[in-house]
């Protein structure tokens, strides 16, 4: 079908969200609508092969095909790091805690459980431990929680500092060999049309869907930035690998049916708003008394293909209920012999209709 020359023009600008799922489980394992720039990108060698005098191209046969984005995002995020890295991100971990303590003779016991330090032996028998600001590493014995080499005033409160568990503190180990994880990537861009009579008058419209079945985050940076006048954002960076639907196709000239991805515009509001009209197959439908039959419609859409619609979206009316009825999901019952037609509209659009011619045989 011929492009129309009359639809409306579309404008992207602004991404809404990139999701993340585990491919496997479809559980989110990320997520930030706080980015800040998107890119997607594409890249191919487009195999050129010369042929004949002259050597002029005689056809491009692409290979070596990419598709990847460069997403960066204002908030920051441990699980993209963790994305790019492979690390293994938990809770409950060492964190640093300052209490002020008094001596007990001359002895200072702590009231947490000291833990080693990042680094440490965790097999030693004393962990780290600082008294006061001298910067001395007195150490601290996990078992009876009192300092070891320090020699405390009677009655006297000094500042201790040293690690504890803590359940609520998250940990990212960040391994020598990185290991970027798999996800199934999801991002939503919003889409815009023109209205009135100049391109520049736009008006939200819906989303463009941007889903890639297998994703991995490579290329990113999952350092930190310690600016003091600039946040720190997160690197979502990601290269599309190879996705086999699990259909394969009975066909021995089937080519690699694999893919990197897919894009969807979803309009908002009715999802009928494309449709242009409705079709029946066959032309009609034939039943016998007493018996029944779905009513074959279809929707017919601007590319001249048709699209199997939900039956309860439409709404169909029998003009002569005493040759035969019809349910509210389409299905025609016939009672008497004799002909009638059935209506069929679009319940969201009722003034997209089509006659149904609907003929009842002798049982």
């Amino acid at each position: 079908m011929a492009f129309r020359l009359d639809n409306p023009s579309m404008f992207i600008k602004g991404t809404a969200d990139l999701w993340a799922f585990n491919p496997q489980t479809g559980d989110v394992d990320g997520y930030t609508d706080k980015l800040d720039t998107t890119n997607l990108t594409s890249s191919a060698n487009n195999g050129e092969i010369r042929a004949g005098l002259g050597a002029p191209v005689a056809i491009y046969i692409p290979d070596s095909a990419a598709f990847g984005g460069e997403v960066t995002a204002q908030d920051f995020s441990l699980e993209a790091r963790q994305f790019q890295t492979g690390g293994t991100l938990s809770y409950n971990a060492p964190v640093l805690v300052s209490e002020n303590i008094q001596a007990t003779g001359t002895k200072l016991t702590v009231t947490g459980t000291p833990v080693s330090a990042y680094g440490e032996d965790p097999n030693s028998e004393t962990y780290f431990c600082l008294v006061g600001k001298d910067g001395v590493n007195y150490q601290v014995n996990p078992t009876t929680k009192e300092v070891v080499n320090f020699t405390a005033t009677s009655g006297q409160t000094y500042c201790v500092t040293y690690f504890v568990m803590s359940a609520s503190a998250k940990q990212l180990s960040i391994p020598t060999v990185f290991r970027p994880e798999v996800k199934r990537v999801m991002i939503r861009m919003a889409v815009y049309k023109k209205q009135g009579t100049a391109d520049a008058q736009g008006t939200f419209d819906g989303y463009l869907y941007i889903h890639i079945p297998l994703a991995q985050f490579v290329d990113g940076d999952m350092g930190i930035n310690g600016s003091q006048t600039e946040n720190a954002t997160t690197s979502w960076q990601f290269q599309a690998i190879s996705y086999k639907n699990a259909t394969a196709s009975c066909d021995v000239c089937a080519q690699e049916a694999s893919v990197y991805g897919y894009m969807v515009y979803a309009p908002c509001g009715d999802q009928a708003q494309a449709v242009e009209a409705l079709v029946i197959v066959g032309g009609g439908v034939t039943v016998a008394e007493g018996g029944s039959r779905q009513i074959p419609v279809r929707y017919l859409m601007p590319d001249g293909s048709t699209v199997q619609p939900n039956y309860a979206d439409l709404t169909y009316q029998s003009e002569a209920q005493g040759t035969a009825t019809v349910s509210p999901d389409g299905v025609v019952t016939g009672v008497a012999e004799g002909g009638t037609t059935v209506t069929i509209s679009i319940t969201s659009r009722p003034e997209v209709t089509a006659p149904c011619p609907v003929t009842v045989t002798a049982a």
